[in-house]
């Protein structure tokens, strides 16, 4: 009689310890799905980020070419006005309007010079940013619980 009651005995604890098992093996499946599904959020996250910065970084280079366009002629300009202001025949009427108007040149010219800065600083903050992202991309891709 002891031996039917053993049995049993021994049956419920082996039920009992294989469903544990199988609880735990399921817990970390879920956790692991649960992983995957965070890391490739962030990718997808990472990768719209860059598709958005890539898009500005286009708009800021056509910007600053533009500008740098602009700063080019302006110098031209400027030149021009200093060669005409080096001639001794010009009048002195004549004189204190290229004048003015060299002094305006310059202050335009510094402006867009320090909107070319603006624009650099800009650019590399989103060279920074496509980085980041970049490592952000390649870490979430590495998974360290593989043990293949």
């Amino acid at each position: 009689m002891v031996a039917p009651l053993l049995i049993a005995f021994c049956v419920g604890c082996g039920t009992f310890v294989c469903k544990k098992i199988h609880d735990a093996y399921e817990n970390n499946q879920r956790t692991k799905r649960d992983k995957y599904g965070l890391k490739s959020k962030a990718i997808d996250a990472a990768k719209e980020d860059n598709k958005k910065a890539q898009e500005e970084s286009v708009e800021l280079k056509k910007k600053l070419e533009d500008l740098e366009q602009k700063i080019n002629q302006r110098n031209t300009e400027i030149q021009n006005l200093q060669e005409k202001l080096k001639d001794p025949k010009i009048s002195s009427q004549e004189r204190g309007e290229l004048e003015e108007k060299l002094a305006s040149l310059l202050a335009s010219q510094e402006d867009d010079k320090r909107g070319k800065n603006k624009i650099l600083d800009n650019l590399k903050k989103l060279e920074e940013r496509i980085k980041k992202n970049n490592e952000t991309i390649n870490k979430a891709g590495l998974n360290p619980d593989d043990k293949h």
